[in-house]
This record gives structure tokens, sequence and C-alpha cells, in this order.
């Protein structure tokens, strides 16, 4: 069908209306990375911790270094808190594209009330089920089992990072919330329900998928991994968590929002089938969904260390992992190294024993590895020194000659 015979403004006005938070999402990305990178302190301090994750350590290890060196450029905690968090847990336009929803929450709060009052009891549910029950240990023990991936524990480099916006951890993995809640909308939209229902169905949908999401990424979210020898590769159990969900939510949304878009253009009807209304309606399902998703961020923070204890424990128990370095050295060579059981590492409060290497590295040694000499940072190698001439020698009363037979023997 021809859009522009039947009614031309209304695809630019729904085009206008989803494209929109897009667009001036962008500025808003540059001025966050301005706050960030005020200054050249700011980029110097960045250079080292970026370095340090670069070559596959742990922030904990050179905590104390890294606190030195932020006090002699004059920077607060908040300061490199809000460095440290941009590095580990960037923010991307998706991020910015739900920032809106902060301003509008007085009224999108109306809509969100009736996703709020029974997500509590069925987030604590889903926790019984998947973690207390041991479900998704469960999940996990099938994958190693089916794949022949070998279940071993590599260091979290974000484990004692500082804290600066405290909410850019939380936002950082609350799109994959959010959208899975338009996703849900979009999936029920498709059935062509009374308007009613279809909300009805989308808000039970979405809270389900959104309380299974949020629950594994909080038990996952630490040390174990899998290791691939056939592909020579090692898989950390969130990276598994969001390879499922980015194609699903990432392309399946694009094209379901196509589609829905597409046919309520070409074929309009009333209510949630108008055009219009289905754009502005795509908009408050995105921006709510925020606001529960900003509170089931909140909800499981406090309990987020006994779910993953909880989780850990119960498959240490069963596979007895080990702890391995995934590290980079001198060379440029990457060098993955047993470092302990993770259950000495779990039951030392995540602290790595006095005899591994990574209690007893300095952090001088690091800063001298090639790809660390910054200008500012640390002190570049010393130069190779010039040979003097023959005749140079010579004047200072010493003989190459008999030199060179000395070096010989």
């Amino acid at each position: 069908m021809d859009w522009s015979v039947d009614d031309p403004t209304s695809l630019a006005l729904v085009v206008g209306l989803l494209v929109g938070p897009m667009i001036f999402s962008i500025p808003t990305q540059r001025l966050w990375k301005k706050r960030v990178l005020k200054s050249d302190i700011h980029k110097k301090y960045r250079n080292m911790v970026d370095g340090i994750l670069t070559h596959g350590y742990p922030l904990q290890i050179f905590r104390n270094s890294l606190d030195k060196a932020a006090r002699g450029w004059g920077l607060d905690e908040k300061e490199q808190g809000r460095i440290e968090s941009d590095i580990l847990y960037p923010l991307n336009t998706m991020h910015f594209l739900i920032l809106p929803s902060m301003i509008l929450w007085p009224i999108l709060s109306i809509f969100a009330v009736f996703l709020i009052i029974p997500l509590l009891p069925l987030l604590r549910f889903t926790e019984w089920i998947m973690v207390d029950k041991g479900v998704l240990s469960w999940i996990v023990k099938l994958i190693k089992k089916y794949t022949n991936w070998q279940l071993i524990g590599v260091p979290k480099l974000a484990r004692d990072a500082r804290r600066g916006d405290v909410w850019i951890h939380a936002l950082h993995r609350m799109p994959t919330t959010v959208f899975l809640g338009l996703f849900a909308y979009l999936i029920v939209h498709y059935l062509s329900l009374p308007d009613i229902y279809a909300l009805t169905v989308a808000g039970l949908v979405y809270l389900i998928l959104a309380s299974l999401a949020i629950i594994t990424a909080v038990a996952i979210d630490g040390e174990l991994a899998f290791a691939d020898n056939a592909q020579r590769r090692i898989i950390p159990l969130e990276a598994i968590l969001q390879d499922l969900l980015t194609p699903v939510v990432g392309i399946g949304l694009l094209l379901l929002l196509g589609r829905q878009v597409f046919l309520t253009i070409t074929f309009p009807g009333t209510g949630l089938h108008d055009p219009i209304i289905f754009a502005i309606s795509i908009l408050v399902v995105l921006y709510t969904t925020t606001i529960v998703g900003a509170l089931i961020e909140w909800a499981s923070s406090r309990r987020a260390k006994q779910i993953r204890d909880t989780f850990h424990i119960q498959l240490i128990q069963d596979e007895d992992p080990e702890l391995y370095s995934f590290t980079r050295n001198r060379d440029g060579s990457l060098s993955l190294r047993l470092i302990c059981m993770l259950k000495e590492f779990f039951e030392n409060d995540h602290r790595f024993p006095d005899r591994s290497l990574e209690a007893s590295i300095r952090f001088e040694d690091l800063m001298s590895l090639p790809s660390l000499v910054e200008e500012g940072v640390v002190t570049l190698p010393p130069k190779k020194p010039t040979r003097k001439s023959p005749k140079e020698e010579l004047v200072e009363g010493k003989s190459p000659i008999m030199e060179d037979s000395v070096t010989d023997d």
C-alpha cells in the first residue's frame, strides 16, 4: 500500500516519535563523557586503570597503588569510582535512551504501580526456584555435561572497584531488563487481543521474563566461567546470558517493532492499533518498564550477596572448580596460570593466597609493561648507552682488545 496516498504525515509522525528519543540521547552521551573525563588528570587515571584491566589483573590487587596515585593527582573517591565504573560498565546510546524516564517518573509511576505490586513477591519466588532449589546450578551443570566445557574460576576484574555514581552499575544492565518489557508488549500486540487484555498479558509476561533475567544475572555475577578447550576460549557465565538475550531482545525487537509499525500504518485500527497511539504506547511502555527495571535492580541488590553466595557454594561443592589467572606477560604473550582452588579463594573472602603471584606482584612491575608506559604516568626505560670508539677508550687508558678478550672468556 502507498502510504503517501492514505496519510503521508502519519508515517512521518510515527517515525519521529520512535526515532526522536534516540537522536536526543546522542548529545546526552557526549555530555556524560565530558563529565567523566574533565581534565588530563582524569585521562591519566583512566589510562592506569585501563592498563591494569587490559593485562587481566583485578583492581583489588593494586587498590592501594591506585588510591595513592589518585591522591597525588587530587582525585577524590567519587571521581575514581566514576572513571573506574565508566571502564567496567560502559554506557552506550541504549542506556541514555531510557534516561528521560528519570524525569517523567511521577507520571509513569501511575502505570508502573500495577507492575510493582506483584513484583517483589515474584522476585522472591523466582529466587527460591532458581537459586535456593538449585535450578540455576543444575542448568550450569547441564551445559557443562553436553558441551564438555570445564567449569573454572577467573578473578573478577571489577572486585574492590571504587563506587562512583551508584546508579552506573545498575544502569549498565538495565537495558536488557527494560527491552524485555518492550519485547513482551510487541509479542502480545502481535496477537491482536483487546487492549486491556493485551496490556495485562504483556505485563505478566514482562514480570516473569524480567525476574528470571535479573535473578540469573545477579547469581552468576562472579568468578565462575567455562573453559572451552576445543575453541581455546574462556566464557564467563554472565557472557553466556548476554549472548542468549542480545539476539532475542536486540534483533528480535527491531524486527517486531518494524513489523508492527508497518501493520498499524498499512492497516490502521482503533486504540492501540492506531499508528499514532501505537507509537506513543511504545514510548510509555519503554519508560514505564525503566521505572520497574530500576525497582528490580534496587530489590535484587539488597539480596545480591546472598543470591551469589548461595549459587556459588552449590557449584563449588558439586564441581570443586580451580581458580586461574588469565593475564598478559611482559613480552605480550598470554598466560593461563593456576592460582588455587576456587573454594579457598571464596572462603578467604575473595582474597588471593599469600603464596600466589597476585599477592606479591608489585605495581611498579606492572607499570613497566610496554603498553602501560604513558607520558606522565611512569618513567620511560633507560636509553641504551652508546659504545665509545677505540680511540676514546685508549685516551681513557683502556684497551678494547683486552676488554673483548676478557668478555669472551
